[in-house]
């Protein structure tokens, strides 16, 4: 179950950072219209909350949020570091 809470997780967190113009623009190359950025942004919440309600069910509210909160660090460190090191147009 923890492994399905990271993926929701890390679902979540990269349409959050493709919500955003800078991120959407270094990956694509063009930017998100403001229709796709709401998309995005809503899908993000809802794998959010959706990664949370996993850890919940699994640990119970008090242990589950507090090891959902452990868990989004793991989550983003692979997206702060793909954007940090990784050139997506060098091929």
């Amino acid at each position: 179950m923890s492994m399905i809470a990271w993926l929701l997780a890390l679902a979540g967190f990269a349409c959050l950072a493709l919500a955003m113009e800078e991120h959407h623009h270094w990956l694509t190359g063009r930017d998100p219209s403001v229709r796709t950025r709401r998309r995005l942004r809503l899908a993000g919440a809802l794998l959010l909350a959706a990664s949370w309600l996993s850890t919940w069910a699994t640990w119970g509210p008090a242990m589950g949020s507090v090891a959902w909160c452990g868990l989004l660090t793991l989550a983003a460190a692979p997206l702060v570091l793909a954007r940090t090191y990784v050139n997506p147009r060098r091929r």
